[in-house]
């Protein structure tokens, strides 16, 4: 069996454990320093052993260019932050550890402000081995960043409400997609409006941006892939969204405000594919789940029954996880 797959699968198993237990040193002392060590070995198969990760090589050549064309500058912070980072460290491989390390800290702010006991903080546990972040750091790993970046803002909506928009601001400068993501923010909250004002602002925001890239599909024909992971996606966020309309349906607008990302993410995404925009939406795909993640996981610690919290973190855990190994496009990364 492959290093990197044994890794993989011991990182899962820790992961199972971490939710059963619910034991806060587990998670800080155990399941942390894992995630860090199969970090490690990743890099380890893309710089030294040769690996699958042809993209991460890629990105490792772009550290010692020096060009400020318009595709480098449009989302600048990620490509001169890189180039930054490689000009100190002068190795590839512990600029992109250091990458990691960062991610992994940042994981750990998004929960830091929830409550310590029955594993309130544990959302890395569910997200480090989901296909959308296995993708993410061994493959498109710069929409994988601003995901994560865009997440720590999503997460300090409500407790730092300017600290957030200036970081969703930063996300767009990573990769530019990030800017999609506004109707999700607006709403979970916007200024003082209230969640039905919200609702409909969100719906305008997201009608515009379909129309708007309605227009531009007009001169990217070529954006339609035939390979459809989008439609999965999207059949996956209308599953979850009937699902809980059916758990709230004494209160759909609790709905919105427990799971603010759910609604918007599918009709974004059911927008993309109506203009044939497969390879976004795909993308844009990834990046949505790990916020329905977020905000079910979230929702996870106001459950009081034991059981059935343990019940939707493994749930999630598996859902998320398991389909890792039933496909070859995410196994030959850990082979």
């Amino acid at each position: 069996m492959p290093t990197e797959l044994f890794a993989y699968q011991i990182l899962f198993l820790l992961g199972i454990g971490t939710i059963l237990l619910e034991n806060r040193y587990v998670l800080r002392y155990i399941y942390y320093p894992a995630l860090f060590l199969f970090m490690v070995v990743v890099r380890l198969y893309a710089f030294v052993y040769s690996g699958f990760e042809a993209d991460i090589h890629t990105y490792a050549l772009e550290m010692n260019t020096d060009s400020l064309d318009f595709y480098y500058l449009r989302e600048f912070v990620f490509w001169l932050g890189i180039r930054v980072l490689y000009y100190f460290t002068e190795s590839e491989f512990i600029t992109f550890i250091l990458l990691d390390a960062f991610w992994i800290y940042l994981i750990f702010c998004v929960s830091k402000y929830d409550k310590i006991n029955n594993l309130s903080r544990g959302l890395v546990v569910v997200l480090a081995t989901s296909f959308p972040f296995l993708f993410g750091y061994e493959n498109i790993y710069r929409q994988f960043y601003a995901s994560i970046v865009l997440l720590y803002a999503y997460a300090l909506v409500n407790i730092n409400y300017k600290k957030s928009i200036f970081i969703f601001l930063i996300t767009i400068f990573i990769h530019n997609v990030s800017l999609l993501f506004l109707p999700i923010f607006i709403l979970k909250r916007f200024f003082k409006f209230n969640i039905k004002e919200r609702f409909v602002i969100a719906s305008f925001v997201s009608c515009f941006y379909i129309l708007m890239l309605g227009y531009m599909a007009q001169y990217k024909s070529a954006m339609s892939t035939g390979v459809d992971m989008s439609v999965l996606y999207l059949l996956l966020f209308c599953a979850f969204f009937l699902l809980l309309v059916f758990s709230f349906k004494e209160n759909v607008l609790l709905l919105l405000e427990k799971v603010p990302s759910l609604f918007f993410s599918m009709i974004i995404m059911l927008g993309l594919l109506d203009i044939n925009f497969d390879i976004i939406a795909e993308r844009m795909g990834m990046m949505f789940i790990i916020f329905l993640i977020y905000d079910l996981y979230k929702y996870s610690n106001s459950i009081e029954n034991m059981v059935n919290r343990k019940l939707l973190r493994l749930f999630l855990l598996l859902t998320f996880t398991l389909p890792v190994f039933y496909f070859a496009s995410s196994l030959k990364f850990l082979n």
